[in-house]
């Protein structure tokens, strides 16, 4: 479990930093063309990377998956930003206290334990429950029907539907 913890902070953290210096490039280029409205949007598509970043490798690594709407993500973004910024105070203050490199690096590995920790917390709240009854977006369509009553897609072999409760017929229309 920890081990899980200490992949996703530290695989977070090498993508985020691979990502922000793309980002501050086009965030730059925002800022010269749109000044206010460049400085919101640059941060708004930062949000959507941390949100959609997240979404990933909680994903890979936990196995679960999490809404990735365009809102989701926003928002999803917006809260990871906040509480790794809030958790990632003290290792802010160590590193300018302390400007050594090596300091730098265990604190980083520490926090990667701790970063990983936040980010599957945050992701949990967007987590993406399956649909009541039955799993349609892991069913083949070759293997759902029609519910007779509601119209709803509902598996090949249902009796009822669960949808709305409908006993279905023996030979229902396929499609």
């Amino acid at each position: 479990m920890a081990a899980k913890y200490f992949v996703h902070g530290i695989l977070f953290l090498l993508s985020y930093f691979a990502m922000i210096f793309l980002w501050a490039f086009f965030f730059a280029a925002l800022i010269m063309v749109g000044l206010f409205l460049g400085l919101i949007l640059g941060f708004v598509v930062l949000f959507f990377f941390i949100g959609g970043l997240n979404s990933f490798l909680t994903s890979i690594i936990w196995s679960v998956q999490v809404k990735t709407r365009w809102m989701s993500l926003l928002g999803h973004g917006l809260v990871l930003f906040i509480a790794l910024l809030l958790v990632n105070l003290p290792h802010i203050f160590v590193t300018l206290a302390v400007p050594n490199l090596f300091v730098w690096l265990v604190v980083m590995v520490l926090y990667a334990f701790i970063d990983g920790y936040v980010a599957k917390k945050v992701a949990m709240w967007w987590k993406r429950e399956p649909e009541e009854g039955v799993m349609i977006g892991t069913t083949p369509k070759a293997f759902l029907k029609k519910c007779v009553k509601c119209g709803g897609k509902i598996p090949l072999a249902s009796e009822t539907c669960p949808l709305c409760g409908s006993v279905q017929q023996q030979n229902a229309d396929q499609s």
